[in-house]
């Protein structure tokens, strides 16, 4: 059970990984420490959805986070077209 102070310093991020991008986005989770979870796969369309938990008042927070978002974001752009739904960054979880 997560303490109140927790729960203000940490925010969850769900992302859809395609199968291309996983090796290199869990290289900037584990070198950085960030608590993750596989939370689906989508075998037909080659994505893992991931949750990823960034500590807010952690130097180390922002700054995996912009890398992890531009990946996805440089990814939807060359893929403008062949991905059905080009939305990789799902949405925003307080907790």
């Amino acid at each position: 059970m997560k303490n109140k102070e927790m729960e203000k310093t940490e925010t969850i991020k769900r992302y859809k990984i395609p199968q291309d991008l996983v090796m290199d986005i869990l290289r900037i989770l584990f070198l950085n420490k960030i608590k993750h979870q596989i939370t689906g796969v989508k075998e037909r369309e080659n994505f893992i959805l991931m949750s990823v938990f960034y500590n807010n008042e952690s130097r180390n927070g922002l700054h995996p986070q912009e890398n992890i978002e531009s990946i996805l974001k440089d990814y939807s752009e060359y893929m403008k077209g062949l991905l059905g739904d080009n939305t990789l960054c799902l949405d925003e979880e307080e907790d």
